[in-house]
């Protein structure tokens, strides 16, 4: 039996503007909540890795802004996790890639909570 924790999305789309927007090889994934302020198409996207040596099964969850241009900036973590998965979570995350918004809308940030959800399998 494979002890491997790897990330796992779980949850549906919800109401209130959430999206699961992913879900990738032996059920790695991801929760976006855009907070009903309306969603941006992701472009680009890693996982984050599971880092060697940690066992445990936990939620990470993050806020982050996603700038006009589609880049992300200011990660903060919501729910504290072990420290090598937020780690992996916001390397991972910074590299993220979203819909850049039209140059005839405001070019307003947008604050997003995205959780990775790490189970054991």
């Amino acid at each position: 039996m494979d002890s491997k924790l790897k990330p796992l999305v779980q949850g549906e789309n919800k109401k209130t503007g959430s999206e699961v927007a992913g879900e990738g090889d032996g059920g790695f994934g991801f929760e976006l909540d855009f907070g009903g302020k309306g969603m941006r198409r992701i472009y680009s996207y890693n996982l984050p890795e599971y880092p060697e040596g940690v066992a445990k099964e936990i939620d990470v969850k993050l806020r982050f802004t996603i700038l006009p241009d589609g880049t992300v900036s200011k990660i903060i973590p919501l729910i504290k996790a072990d420290t090598k998965l937020e780690f992996a979570a916001i390397n991972s995350l910074k590299q993220w890639r979203f819909e850049p918004l039209p140059p005839n809308a405001k070019q307003l940030d947008q604050t997003v909570v995205i959780t990775f959800p790490y189970r054991l399998q």
